[in-house]
C-alpha cells in the first residue's frame, strides 16, 4: 500500500513538472516562436516592397543596408534589434528617392576630361608621412601630373581620427600606430583638400581590394562604424561548394590566396556575397565622401575568372554570377559618385576581357609589363599589339593605363626593377617603357612613390623601406621622372 502512494505521488509529481514545463514553453518559448515567424513575415514583405520600388529607380541602398544588418541580429536571435532594425528599414524604403539618370552630356564631359590626361604619377599613400603634404604638392606639380594614381589604399581596417575609439578585440595602440603612420581617414581627408586647393584639376584615383577582407583585426564599416563579428567575416569568404563544385575545397582555396595574393590575416572575400558588398561599397563610398574622382579596384574579375579556371566553364552559374555582381558594383559606384554629385571614374585590370558577356561600364584599364620584360629592359611587340587589340574590341576607346605592379612575392615587376636593375637601367627602362607604352596608346604611370618591393628586399627606400620611392638615394629616379613628365605634359 505504501509503495502504491509512493508511485502516485511520483506520477502527479510528473505530471505537474510536466504542466509547469508547458507553461514554462508557452510563457518564453511560443512568444520567441510567434517573433520569429512575424519576422520572417516581415523580411518577405520587406523584400516584396523593396524589389518593386528598385524596379522603379529609386535608391533603396540605405534600407538593404538596415534590412541585412537586421537579419544578422534575426540570425543570432537577437530578434528585438532585429525588428528595431526592420522598423528603420522600412521607413528607409518610405524616404528613398529616385537615382537621378545621368545625363548623357555629363557623361560626355567626364570622359572628354579623362581621355585629356598626359601624366600619370602612381604615389600610394599621400598620407604616408614620407613627406609632409607641401612636398607631396610640389612633386605632383613638378611633374605636371594630371592623374594621381592610387594615392589611398586600404588594406587594413582604417579608423575615422587619431582620436578614434575601437573596442578591446583591437591592439591598445591600433589607433594610435595607424595615426602615426597617416592611415585615417580624418588625415586622409585633409591632404586631399590640400591637393585640391593647390591643384584643382588633378583626377585623384583612390583604390581598394576586391581580394582580401581581415579576420585578425575585424573589419569595420566606415560609413556606419559597425564592426563585423569573426563569424561574420567568415562567412563572406569564397567557398566554391555555393554551386555545387567540389574539386576544390573552401580550406585549400582560402589557403592558396593566404599564401599568395590576400596574405596571412585575410580571407578572399566572395563578391557575390551581399554582406561582403555591403562593406566594400563603404570602403569605396567613404573615399568618395572624402573628395577622391576615381576608384581603382585590385582584383575586382578576379573571382569569376578563378571559378573559370575550377571549372573550365565561363557559362558555369559560379563564374556567370561572381562576373555580374563585380559589373554591378562598377555601376553601383556610378550612382553614388552622381548622388554625391559628380562623375566617379572607374578601372580595374584587363581580365574582364575575357568572358563571354557584356562588358562592364569601366573607365578606364589598368595593364602591367612583366617581370621578364623588365629584367630584359625589352617589351614585347606582338604580346602589347594584341592586348591592345582585345581591349578595344571589347571595351571601345577606353584608356589604358601601364604601371608596374608588386605583390609579395620576390619576383614580382617592381621587386625586379627595384632589386634586379641597377639605378642607370631603372631610369633606362622608365625612358623605354615611357615611349613604347605612349606609340601603342597606353600611358605609362610613373612610379614616383609606392609599391612593394617584395618581402625579401634588401634594396630599401632610404635604407629603411620596402616601397619604392623614386627620390629615395638608392634609386633616384625621380629627375628622369620629371624630365619625362615635363616633356609630356608640353605635346
Amino acid at each position: 500500500m505504501k509503495n502504491k502512494k509512493i508511485i502516485i505521488g511520483i506520477a502527479i509529481l510528473v505530471v505537474l513538472i510536466a504542466l509547469l514545463a508547458g507553461l514554462y514553453f508557452i510563457s518564453v518559448y511560443k512568444p520567441e516562436i510567434q517573433k520569429k515567424k512575424q519576422l520572417l513575415q516581415r523580411f518577405s514583405e520587406f523584400k516584396a516592397q523593396c524589389d518593386e520600388k528598385k524596379a522603379q529607380g529609386y535608391d533603396v541602398t540605405e534600407a538593404e543596408v538596415l534590412a541585412r544588418r537586421a537579419k544578422r541580429a534575426f540570425d543570432r536571435k537577437d530578434y528585438k534589434t532585429a525588428d528595431n532594425l526592420l522598423d528603420s528599414a522600412f521607413e528607409a524604403l518610405e524616404r528613398a528617392k529616385k537615382i537621378p539618370v545621368m545625363p548623357e552630356e555629363v557623361k560626355e564631359e567626364a570622359k572628354k576630361r579623362f581621355s585629356q590626361i598626359k601624366v600619370a604619377s602612381l604615389y600610394e599613400r599621400i598620407t604616408d608621412n614620407v613627406r609632409n603634404i607641401d612636398e607631396v604638392i610640389t612633386i605632383f606639380k613638378e611633374t605636371e601630373t594630371d592623374f594621381i594614381f592610387r594615392g589611398w589604399w586600404i588594406w587594413y581596417p582604417c579608423p575615422e581620427s587619431p582620436e578614434t575609439v575601437l573596442p578591446p578585440d583591437y591592439p591598445s595602440d591600433y589607433v594610435k600606430i595607424c595615426a602615426e603612420r597617416g592611415y585615417t581617414y580624418q588625415q586622409f581627408r585633409e591632404a586631399l583638400s590640400e591637393i585640391k586647393k593647390e591643384m584643382p584639376n588633378v583626377i585623384f584615383c583612390g583604390a581598394v581590394p576586391a581580394e582580401r577582407i581581415n579576420f585578425n583585426f575585424l573589419e569595420i564599416d566606415p560609413m556606419t562604424g559597425e564592426i563585423y563579428k569573426k563569424e561574420g567575416i567568415e562567412e563572406m569568404a569564397l567557398d566554391p561548394a555555393k554551386w555545387g563544385i567540389t574539386s576544390v575545397s573552401k580550406d585549400k582555396l582560402q589557403k592558396h590566396f593566404q599564401e599568395g595574393a590576400t596574405s596571412p590575416g585575410g580571407y578572399f572575400p566572395d563578391i557575390t556575397n551581399s554582406d561582403f558588398q555591403e562593406l566594400f561599397m563603404s570602403w569605396v563610398k567613404k573615399q568618395i565622401d572624402c573628395g577622391v574622382d576615381a576608384i581603382w579596384i585590385d582584383m575586382l574579375f578576379s573571382q569569376a575568372r578563378i571559378l573559370n579556371e575550377i571549372t573550365g566553364d565561363p557559362y558555369h552559374p559560379a563564374v556567370k554570377e561572381s562576373y555580374e555582381a563585380a559589373s554591378k558594383i562598377v555601376d553601383e559606384i556610378h550612382d553614388y559618385g552622381y548622388l554625391k554629385g559628380k562623375y566617379i571614374y572607374v578601372g580595374t585590370w584587363l581580365d574582364c576581357i575575357e568572358f563571354p558577356y557584356p562588358p562592364p561600364n569601366l573607365d578606364f584599364i589598368t595593364v602591367s609589363p612583366s617581370s621578364d620584360e623588365i629584367s630584359a629592359m625589352k617589351l614585347e611587340e606582338e604580346k602589347w599589339d594584341e592586348i591592345v587589340k582585345k581591349i578595344r574590341e571589347k571595351m571601345g576607346d577606353i584608356p589604358i593605363f601601364a604601371f608596374m605592379d608588386w605583390s609579395t612575392s620576390d619576383s614580382s615587376p617592381m621587386a625586379i626593377f627595384s632589386q634586379k636593375l641597377t639605378i642607370e637601367e631603372q631610369r633606362k627602362f622608365l625612358k623605354i617603357a615611357d615611349d613604347f607604352f605612349q606609340k601603342k596608346g597606353i600611358i605609362f604611370v610613373y612610379p614616383v612613390h609606392g609599391g612593394w618591393m617584395g618581402n625579401n628586399a634588401k634594396i630599401l627606400s632610404f635604407g629603411k623601406s620596402k616601397f619604392y620611392d623614386s627620390k629615395a638615394p638608392e634609386f633616384n629616379t625621380y629627375e628622369t621622372i620629371k624630365e619625362l613628365a615635363q616633356n609630356k605634359s608640353k605635346h
